[in-house]
């Protein structure tokens, strides 16, 4: 039975939402001195939300309490959440309010209280009732906190650090069309969000990003929701551009895209769509294959839009050519690798460089964070810039590197992401990384003897797992495991293990990696 509560028909009561105070009967939320007054379906939606707080209501359920014997698609109910989320400043991929849950529908994950309602003055002087901790989880940290690292969450801002190279690619490059490829952890949406934040902020660089994110979408109908979606999170942006979200909004995305284009190169403005989760496209292309097709060319359009994708290694299953159109990622490819940072981009990151006044006073109040210190946390985690974050982080905690060292290696979530990477790879490069676990180096003559390759095979898997941070060459040129980490979770696994299904499978072999 659901626990989906019905809307109440009565005047609602004001309660606090984390940080804001909701005040249903006069339609606007509080925040200290700041006040938004919203529409009254869209309070009737927060009202809902709350009254079901931490439960998953589906858009049914918030149409069959909102708009009570009205017919409305559900794009109605995506733009009430996306006008909400604004006007909580709120963060569809890093929700603090409300939250998307993939196929059912959407939950309010803030702390909900429950206030007396008080006249306009006293609510406007009111100080906000700090919120309880939320009892499913305890939030993650977030450079907001006492640490200023950030783990598990994307960064933008003056929390990114480094992948100047591959911003100065894509930026400033000649390719309309790119694939950003990487594994699990090592920055992809950070970078996209990055890219956002940058051309976003600066109208002079001749951009309209649009973040558009693929995760969840299988089927067809559910791509154009998603970038619905994502092109109402641009509203603003768009009006200050004299640009209304109505007149480019349409239930085809194809539609849709080609309407933006042609409003924003009126204005000598290219369409940056940033891509995150592109893997999905893979199942969408085995369900409707003229979807990718007429995808393609949309990304592809001649002038006025810059596409840039952002996926694993799967993404190669892309890259078949077994129709007589050609394959998706053709144009997309050669892939702008996204390795671990540069020794200058990863002291940095530890040493938080980009810091205000304050905050890197407290860092170096720690004494932590040594010169030493910063050497063998970039040693070991090879520049990895998950691994550096969540190191520093329990580092901080600790108040032992040693023990932060420890903690990191046993922690089952970084075992999860290994395992994820390492079951994407082919045959051959599993083997490969086996073979150099089992020495502090090896050359690619060692490595060939040992595992009866053929020359091209070995070189081509050696580039690849060069480009996406796995080995690198000493100054030998001897082959060796990058992260101590990963290296010993890979030692750890027993060396009879039979290879998984996924890598037996394999991804197609790129050309681009001999």
């Amino acid at each position: 039975m659901s626990r989906v509560q019905a809307a109440d028909k009565s005047s609602p009561e004001a309660f606090m939402l984390a940080d804001w105070r909701v005040e249903p009967s006069l339609n606007r939320l509080l925040r200290g001195d700041h006040t938004v007054q919203v529409e009254p379906k869209l309070m009737d939606v927060l009202s809902f939300l709350a009254k079901n707080a931490g439960e998953v209501v589906s858009k049914d359920d918030i149409t069959n309490a909102v708009w009570t014997d009205q017919f409305i698609t559900d794009s109605v109910v995506t733009r009430a959440i996306a006008a909400l989320r604004r006007a909580l400043e709120d963060d569809a991929h890093n929700p603090r309010y409300i939250e998307t849950i993939s196929k059912r529908g959407y939950r309010l994950i803030a702390t909900v209280v429950t206030q007396p309602v008080v006249d306009e003055v006293d609510s406007r002087a009111e100080s906000p009732v700090p919120s309880p901790a939320l009892a499913e989880s305890p939030a993650p940290r977030t450079a907001s906190s006492a640490s200023p690292f950030v783990v598990g969450q994307w960064v933008r801002g003056e929390h990114f650090y480094g992948r100047a190279a591959q911003i100065s690619e894509i930026l400033d490059g000649n390719r309309n069309w790119l694939w950003l490829l990487g594994t699990r952890r090592i920055g992809k949406t950070s970078l996209l969000k990055q890219l956002e934040y940058l051309t976003a902020s600066s109208p002079e660089s001749g951009y309209f990003p649009i973040f558009w994110d693929l995760q969840g979408a299988e089927s067809s109908d559910e791509l154009h929701e998603d970038f619905a979606e994502a092109l109402l999170d641009t509203e603003e942006r768009l009006g200050r551009l004299g640009i209304s979200v109505s007149d480019v909004a349409a239930d085809d995305l194809f539609t849709s895209l080609g309407r933006l284009r042609r409003r924003l190169r009126a204005k000598n403005i290219c369409l940056l769509l940033l891509c995150d989760e592109v893997e999905e496209l893979i199942q969408l292309k085995a369900k409707d294959p003229s979807l990718l097709r007429k995808l393609r060319r949309a990304m592809q359009s001649r002038e006025g839009v810059r596409s840039v994708l952002a996926s694993s290694v799967r993404l190669w299953a892309l890259a078949d050519q077994k129709e007589d159109t050609s394959p998706f990622l053709h144009g997309f490819t050669p892939p702008v690798y996204l390795d671990p940072l540069a020794d200058d981009e990863a002291r940095a990151l530890i040493r938080q460089t980009q810091l205000g006044p304050d905050g890197r006073q407290a860092l170096a109040a720690s004494n932590a964070f040594d010169d030493r210190a910063v050497e063998e946390i970039r040693r070991r985690c090879g520049n990895h810039p998950y691994l550096m974050q969540l190191v520093s982080e329990r580092c901080l905690d600790l108040s032992d590197l040693d023990e932060a060292f420890e903690e990191v290696a046993t922690d089952s979530m970084v075992s999860f992401f290994f395992s994820v990477d390492f079951e994407l790879l082919s045959e051959t490069e599993q083997r490969i990384l086996y073979a150099v676990a089992e020495r502090s180096a090896a050359s690619s003559k060692t490595i060939q003897l040992d595992l009866s390759f053929d020359s091209p095979s070995l070189v081509g898997s050696l580039n690849r797992l060069e480009h996406l941070g796995f080995v690198r060459r000493n100054q030998e040129r001897r082959f060796f495991l990058v992260n101590d980490f990963f290296r010993r979770w890979l030692q750890n696994l027993p060396l009879t293990r039979p290879l998984s299904g996924a890598a037996k499978a394999s991804h197609p072999r790129s050309p681009y990696d001999g």
